[in-house]
């Protein structure tokens, strides 16, 4: 299934459950991210296994480069990113990490061998089954208000 088409399963309202926090940009809330997602996906029936982990790997990895590379304003003032779950029972689950950053992300295609970091959006390509990023405003015709990256799982069946 390609970005759009997950897209397009996920918002027919019909049977899709959300879930979203804000969290604060900063370095802790990674960790916030996780433990909110873990609690959601327990509900919705999803136990820890393969799935849970690709999908926790790539909200921290999605919430951190919000944190560390999508902030707009100074240091000390306070600035959110909205983590957004989507469901839909036995079909996919929707991940929607919202900053206030315009800027497009960027997949690094050459990392240097001892390299620290770089590789968050690398590692989304290769743990989603699909991922895109949308521009988001607050209504047509608004001026661009940040961005969305959205990350896309097949569910496994919670039958």
């Amino acid at each position: 299934m390609t970005a759009a088409e997950f897209l397009s399963v996920l918002t027919c309202e019909e049977g899709v459950e959300q879930a979203a926090v804000d969290v604060e940009c900063e370095p802790r809330s990674a960790g916030v991210a996780r433990r909110f997602t873990h609690q959601h996906l327990a509900a919705w029936g999803l136990q820890y296994d393969d799935f849970v982990e690709r999908v926790v790997l790539v909200i921290s990895e999605l919430v951190t480069n919000a944190i560390q590379h999508a902030r707009t304003r100074a240091a000390d003032e306070s600035e959110v990113v909205t983590l957004t779950l989507v469901w839909r029972k036995g079909v996919a689950l929707g991940v929607l990490v919202a900053d206030n950053s315009s800027a497009p992300p960027l997949i690094k295609v050459r990392q240097a061998k001892d390299a620290t970091g770089g590789r968050g959006l690398f590692l989304v390509s290769r743990q989603a089954d699909a991922w895109t990023a949308r521009p988001r405003s607050s209504g047509p015709g608004a001026a661009v208000s940040g961005k969305g990256i959205w990350a896309f799982f097949f569910c496994p069946d919670t039958t």
